[in-house]
C-alpha cells in the first residue's frame, strides 16, 4: 500500500492504466514515499474522493457542536524568521516564486474521521492516524481522449471583506504570483503534451466554511496527450512533481529554499493524490491538511507564495486566512401539525428550535406567524408543517399527513448513537430500521430503552400507568407536553424489563397518545 520507492508506484500505475484497472494513488512532496491501492472502491479502509468518483459517502453535517476547535498560530516573529530565508533567496535570484508554508496545532473534540466526513470539497482523502485533506484544487485531469488539464489556485482573500473580488485580482503581487504559476505550469504539462494553452485566466471560486468563506482565484490550462498516454501515465504524473503551485519556480533551487526556511519535512502535505476510474484520471493537490502524529495530536497545514514584492505580515495573515474547516452547516428540522388551519403547541416546537439553534449558533431564530402562511388547502383537515433551518429558516413546506402503521417492530442495539437534536441528517436511524428488516425499530442505547426511528414511546403498565423511557434519544414536543401535564411519567425502562409492560404507544408531535397507534409488546420481536 505505502511504497518508499516511487518507481515501484509509478510502473504500477502505467501497468493497471494500460489495463483499465482502476487504482488510487499519491506522491508526498519529497517523493520518498507513494501510496497505491488497485480497485480501490472495494477496501474501506482509506477513504477517498475526487470527481470521478470514490468509496466514501458524501460530505454530511456535523451532529455535535464543534465550538471548542481552536488553532494555534505561530508567533509571528517565528514566521518572520522564515519568510527572510526565503526573501534572501529571492532577493539572490535563486528563485522568483516559493511557497512557503506552516505548520499549526489544532485543538478538537473532532477525530480526522469524522473531519473528513463532515468536510466537503472536490478532494478527499482520509489515512487513518495519518491525515486528511479536503482540498479546492485540481492537480491534473487526463479524461478519455487524452485531453489534460490543471486548474492552479493562488490568490486568496476573505470572501466577507468589501469589494473582495475587485481587490484581489487587482493586487499586483497576486497577480504577478499568479502569473508565474500559470507559466510554471504551462511548462510542465508541455512536457507530455501539445497544444498547450490556457483556457481560462484568473478565475473566482468561492470556497464555503462553516466559519468563513474565502475567494480562490484560478486558472485553467489545457493540452492534448498522445493517444497512448495510459501505458505512461505514472511517468507524465512523476514528470510534473513537486506540483509547481504548492513550491514555486524554479523547481530545483525553490524546493532547496524550502527545505532551508521550513526545516522539517512537509510529508504528504502539498503532495498530491489521484483516482483512475479505468478510463480517465483526476487528481488533486494535498492542501487543506490536517495531520495526525504519533501521540494523537493533530496539526493544520497552510501555506502560500512569497516573491519579491511580498510583505512578511500580509503573507502571514494570508496562511491564517487559509486555516478553516469548510464543514457543513448541520440542518435541522421541525414538524408542527397543523389542524384545521392551527398550528399545534407552537411555542413547544420553538422552545426547541431555541434550544437547537444556541447550543450550534449561539442565538434564536426567528419564526414568523406560521398562520399566516398555511395555504388554503391546508386550512381543513391534518397537515404536516415541515421547517427545515440552520442558523436561519431556510423552507417551510406544508403536506397532508397520513399516518404510517407498523406492522413489525424490532428491538436493536446501538451504543454509540446520537440524535440529540431533530438533525435532517437521519442516516443511523435509517440504517437500524434496515438492520432489522422491519417497519420501524425501538433502540437500546447501553441497555436501555430509549425510542422509535421516528417516535418517542410511552408503555403501558399492569396499573394502566403511563411511562415514557427516562434515556430518549430525542425529547420529542409531544412528549415533554405530556410530561408537564402529568399524563405520562418518566422511567429508566431496561431492555429486559419490556415484558413488564403490556402495550406501547408511538408518539410524535402528529400523533397525540390519544390517536397514536398502539401496539401489544408480546408483537415486538426482540431478537435483535
Amino acid at each position: 500500500m505505502f511504497y518508499s520507492d516511487i518507481h515501484i508506484v509509478v510502473s504500477k500505475m502505467n501497468e493497471c492504466a494500460k489495463q483499465n484497472i482502476p487504482f488510487l494513488f499519491a506522491f508526498n512532496f519529497e517523493l520518498n514515499e507513494a501510496l497505491f491501492i488497485e480497485n480501490p472502491s472495494e477496501q474501506t479502509e482509506i477513504l477517498f474522493q475526487t470527481t470521478l468518483g470514490g468509496n466514501s459517502k458524501p460530505a454530511t453535517a456535523l451532529t455535535k457542536k464543534t465550538d471548542n476547535i481552536s488553532f494555534r498560530s505561530e508567533p509571528f516573529d517565528d514566521y518572520e524568521r522564515r519568510f527572510n530565508i526565503v526573501k534572501q533567496a529571492l532577493q539572490r535570484g535563486d528563485s522568483f516564486l516559493v511557497n512557503l508554508t506552516s505548520r499549526t496545532p489544532v485543538s478538537t473534540n473532532l477525530s480526522i474521521k469524522e473531519i473528513f466526513d463532515s468536510t466537503d470539497a472536490p478532494y478527499r482523502l482520509y489515512v487513518p492516524e495519518r491525515f486528511v485533506c479536503f482540498s479546492p484544487e485540481r492537480f491534473v485531469l487526463i479524461q478519455e481522449d487524452g485531453t489534460i488539464s490543471t486548474d492552479p489556485m493562488k490568490g486568496t482573500i476573505d470572501a466577507s471583506l468589501p469589494n473582495a473580488e475587485e481587490t484581489i485580482l487587482s493586487n499586483p503581487k497576486e497577480t504577478a504570483e499568479h502569473a508565474t504559476v500559470v507559466d510554471l505550469l504551462r511548462n510542465d504539462i508541455s512536457m507530455n503534451a501539445s497544444n498547450v494553452h490556457v483556457a481560462r485566466y484568473r478565475y473566482i471560486t468561492l470556497i464555503k466554511g462553516q466559519e468563513k468563506s474565502i475567494l480562490q482565484v484560478s486558472s485553467e490550462i489545457k493540452g492534448q496527450l498522445s493517444a497512448d498516454w495510459r501505458s505512461k501515465v505514472g511517468d507524465i504524473i512523476l514528470d510534473m512533481l513537486p506540483a509547481g503551485s504548492i513550491s514555486g519556480a524554479p523547481k530545483i533551487s525553490t524546493v532547496a529554499t524550502i527545505k532551508k526556511a521550513e526545516t522539517t519535512e512537509r510529508g504528504f502535505y502539498t503532495g498530491v493524490f489521484g483516482y483512475y476510474d479505468g478510463k480517465a484520471l483526476d487528481s488533486g493537490v494535498l492542501i487543506r491538511f490536517i495531520e495526525q502524529d504519533a501521540d494523537g495530536n493533530l496539526y493544520f497545514r497552510s501555506g502560500g507564495g512569497i516573491t519579491a514584492k511580498s510583505d512578511a505580515k500580509s503573507e502571514y495573515e494570508e496562511v491564517k486566512q487559509k486555516i478553516y474547516l469548510p464543514t457543513m452547516e448541520p440542518k435541522f428540522s421541525e414538524v408542527i401539525c397543523i389542524r384545521d388551519g392551527e398550528p399545534q403547541h407552537v411555542s413547544y416546537h420553538i422552545q426547541r428550535m431555541n434550544r437547537t439553534t444556541n447550543h450550534f449558533f449561539g442565538s434564536d431564530i426567528e419564526v414568523s406567524d406560521l398562520s399566516k402562511k398555511i395555504p388554503d388547502d391546508a386550512k381543513k383537515g391534518k397537515y404536516k408543517c415541515r421547517i427545515v433551518y440552520g442558523k436561519d429558516i431556510e423552507s417551510i413546506e406544508f403536506s397532508p399527513y397520513e399516518a404510517k402503521m407498523r406492522k413489525s417492530v424490532a428491538i436493536v442495539e446501538d451504543d454509540n448513537i446520537d440524535y440529540t437534536y431533530k438533525s435532517t441528517n437521519r442516516d443511523d436511524l435509517k440504517r437500524l430500521v434496515a438492520k432489522a428488516g422491519t417497519d420501524d425499530v425501538i433502540i437500546i442505547r447501553n441497555g436501555m430503552v430509549t425510542d422509535a426511528s421516528y417516535c418517542n414511546v410511552v408503555f403501558e403498565g399492569a396499573d394502566g400507568g403511563l411511562f415514557t423511557p427516562e434515556e430518549t434519544l430525542l425529547n420529542g414536543t409531544c412528549r415533554q407536553r405530556l410530561l408537564d401535564k402529568g399524563i405520562i411519567k418518566m422511567r429508566k425502562i431496561r431492555r429486559e424489563d419490556i415484558h413488564l409492560y403490556s402495550h406501547i404507544y408511538f408518539i410524535n408531535a402528529m400523533m397525540d397518545i390519544n390517536e397514536c397507534q398502539k401496539m401489544d409488546v408480546k408483537d415486538i420481536q426482540m431478537v435483535f
